[in-house]
């Protein structure tokens, strides 16, 4: 990785830096079917549903009092709440056009960090059925700089704060020597398994080796079943993940050949995974995995993109998921994966389209499967971070300048 480069990668979720607004050409989508090495693009094949071309995303600005957010998500418990994670290790709630005093969370006794690193508190998701149990997870990094997965109980659905030592261990992800590529990412799918995205390991080159080993949880997607205790941990490894009861990998692990899978969703209409993986010096992906995979390799560090990194990392009996989206450097520097739109509001200009943005540029991309790339005229001002979705499906995102914003859409 160039010095300059470097610097400005090491500062994703660091500092907020001023952004312009000029509009750069898109560049061409690389849309392919999963696993598969050839581009194709496709025009006038879906006129009866939106045309990511033919659409207008621009963005409100709601709140501006968060402490550089990190997520924004919402509890889906028809409160109309969201949560903005802080990445000093707080979580606040915004409701009817305003911040509620105080932390709904703080766990900044437990939460470390550093002001030129990609450490804090990363992620919160709640129970598919808070609104019974009450349950809630959040990962965050500690002093080692291990990635730690911890449940906590609320006392009731609609408790104004969780009290931090309700807080449980579930899953540490060892992740010492750097303290970038964390990841960090929870959701739950429509099985009911909560999934984790973690990082390689930090640096560049993926120094560890660590993606393609199946018996390191670092450069992967991970799914466990946190409704049931197995032995002494806090959950089981469902007896379909790929490695379950094999001496070959962890049971943890759903998918790998991951680099640094910041933000990504599941889209909630057909439950296929979208991945924004950050890049290293060349190409930025968005992976799209369906919801029952047959190919589980994204092929960090063998390919970066579709383009061989490292060749010495190759397996040639693998037959490697390749990106449905590829954006070169420097026209994007570090991807911050978004969500494929399933609201009412917009579902007339934006239904089944993916929303996405650069960190380091808050440049903005639509895409669906068979048109080109859209680069939209309106950015993101302040370093994106995160896109969520409320209980209406609705589209937000947060900026390390401490910023939230709603998605607005209008057919051109």
């Amino acid at each position: 990785m160039r010095g300059s480069r470097q610097q400005r990668r090491i500062s994703v979720l660091a500092a907020p830096v001023a952004l312009s607004a000029a509009c750069l050409l898109a560049v061409p989508v690389m849309a392919a079917s999963e696993g598969s090495g050839t581009a194709s693009v496709r025009h006038g094949s879906m006129l009866s549903r939106p045309t990511p071309g033919r659409v207008a995303v621009t963005w409100r600005q709601r709140g501006n009092r968060f402490v550089r957010p990190v997520q924004v998500t919402s509890a889906n418990d028809g409160t109309d709440r969201l949560f903005v994670v802080e990445r000093r290790g707080t979580i606040r709630v915004w409701r009817n056009g305003r911040t509620r005093p105080g932390n709904y969370l703080d766990l900044q006794s437990r939460v470390w960090t550093s002001s030129v690193a990609e450490q804090g508190m990363l992620s919160v998701v709640f129970a598919p059925d808070f609104r019974r149990n009450h349950r809630l997870w959040v990962t965050y990094t500690r002093r080692d700089g291990a990635l730690v997965l911890a449940a906590l109980q609320a006392r009731r659905a609609d408790a104004r704060r969780v009290r931090p030592r309700t807080a449980r261990t579930v899953l540490v992800v060892p992740h010492p020597g750097y303290p970038t590529h964390n990841a960090g990412q929870l959701m739950f799918g429509r099985d009911g398994m909560l999934y984790i995205s973690t990082g390689d390991g930090g640096n560049p080159g993926d120094p560890f080796a660590a993606a393609q080993n199946t018996r390191d949880l670092r450069g992967k997607i991970l799914r466990i079943d946190v409704n049931r205790r197995c032995g002494t941990r806090r959950y089981c490894s469902p007896a379909d993940n790929p490695f379950a009861g094999r001496k070959l990998g962890r049971d943890e692990i759903w998918l790998l050949g991951l680099r640094n899978p910041w933000r990504w969703s599941f889209d909630s209409a057909t439950g296929a995974m979208w991945i924004g993986d950050v890049g290293q010096d060349a190409v930025e992906e968005i992976n799209r995995v369906a919801a029952n995979p047959t190919r589980r390799n994204l092929g960090w560090s063998c390919w970066e993109g579709k383009v061989h990194y490292l060749v010495s990392r190759c397996n040639p009996s693998v037959d490697y998921v390749f990106p449905v989206v590829s954006v070169a450097h420097p026209t994007a520097e570090a991807i911050i994966g978004g969500f494929v739109y399933r609201g009412r509001r917009f579902a007339a200009s934006m239904r089944g389209t993916y929303v996405f943005a650069d960190d380091i540029t808050g440049r903005v991309w639509v895409f669906r499967k068979g048109y080109r790339l859209r680069l939209q005229r309106a950015p993101i001002p302040g370093k994106p971070t995160s896109f969520g979705v409320d209980d209406h499906k609705e589209l937000w995102a947060v900026s390390l300048d401490g910023r939230l914003w709603s998605m607005r859409a209008r057919s051109k």
